[in-house]
């Protein structure tokens, strides 16, 4: 985790007509980034989309390293 430099994230909205629930993305992320944890924060985007290639599924994560 610690040579990703940027992340692109894409978040379906839970049920049509709400936002994108990103402080559940959050609750993730600062699982693995923040203090106490990998110090090297890589930058972020979070997207709020119609949907995903899988129905399924409601976050898609774009992680790039060097």
């Amino acid at each position: 985790m610690g040579d990703v430099i940027k992340m692109r994230v894409y978040l379906v909205a839970p049920q049509s007509g709400a936002s994108m629930d990103f402080p559940g993305f959050m609750n993730g992320y600062t699982q693995f980034y923040g203090p106490g944890k990998q110090q090297n924060l890589p930058t972020r985007s979070a997207i709020q989309v119609a949907g995903l290639a899988d129905p399924g599924c409601l976050a898609e994560v774009e992680a790039a390293r060097p």
